[in-house]
């Protein structure tokens, strides 16, 4: 196992925990475990060439896949923390994402790779990064998601099953 993905796994299981009686409709998904998916999210992820070195944050009744708080892998020794939506939300969710990001100091933009906007706080050491001293600003960023993701109603096709 790499060591982000120690990482991003006790995060998954630590934020979760913190936030479920609080947040009843949020989920943790490790992108290790849709390396293989035949979702067609996951088979669209592969062609672009993106690793599935990351983790994200899903709320009820948005699909992980067009909403949620992503934990990404940079490279080896660093991870990116921010407000992610998929490129078919934009129309829905773009200036909701820019709105976010601004109250954090950041900028959303496109990732290609990633067939998604983000709007990400400065990268985070990993060797320094654990459920302790990112469970403040991870948790922060899922209330405010959360918060948006029960404020609009997803389209039928972005709906978690």
């Amino acid at each position: 196992m790499r060591p982000g993905e120690t990482v991003r796994r006790h995060l998954a299981t630590a934020i979760t925990a913190r936030l479920r009686a609080e947040i009843p409709g949020i989920s943790a998904h490790v992108g290790e475990d849709y390396r293989h998916a035949e979702d067609p999210e996951a088979v669209a992820y592969r062609r672009t060439g993106a690793h599935f070195h990351w983790l994200a944050f899903a709320f009820s009744p948005w699909r992980m896949w067009d909403l949620h708080v992503g934990v990404v892998s940079i490279d080896e020794t660093q991870l990116s923390v921010g407000f992610h939506i998929s490129e078919r939300a934009k129309p829905l969710l773009l200036a909701h994402l820019q709105k976010l990001g601004a109250s954090i100091g950041a900028t959303a933009e496109h990732r290609p790779a990633a067939l998604e906007y983000q709007a990400n706080l400065p990268p985070v050491s990993i060797a320094e990064a654990d459920a302790e001293s990112l469970a403040p600003t991870i948790t922060g960023l899922c209330r405010s998601m959360a918060h948006l993701a029960r404020r609009i109603e997803p389209p039928a096709d972005m709906k978690a099953a």
